[in-house]
């Protein structure tokens, strides 16, 4: 009996291909600016703490207990330009 609740690798590569080439961009810079700012933020943490940058990648390292205000402001500036990214993409949706 097949699941037709999971899409397969070819519906979803689809999905992308069919998307404009703006509302791609968008959601280019949506991902690129959270997952690289994160990582970034998160080594430059560590690195003020006097541990190695890569001590983020750790399973269950969690830095926020020990953010300062200033990487809480640059954490929500991240979040708030990036779901930004993510709002233009969704509107530029032709359907």
């Amino acid at each position: 009996m097949p699941d037709n609740h999971v899409p397969e690798f070819r519906e979803v590569f689809e999905m992308f291909t069919n998307m404009p080439g703006l509302q791609l961009f968008f959601l280019a810079l949506f991902a690129g600016t959270w997952l690289i700012g994160v990582n970034i933020l998160v080594a430059r943490h560590y690195r003020r703490i006097g541990k190695s940058a890569w001590s983020g990648f750790r399973p269950f390292a969690f830095p926020w207990k020990n953010f300062n205000a200033r990487e809480w402001r640059t954490l929500l500036a991240l979040a708030v330009i990036s779901l930004t990214f993510a709002m233009i993409a969704v509107s530029l949706n032709p359907k």
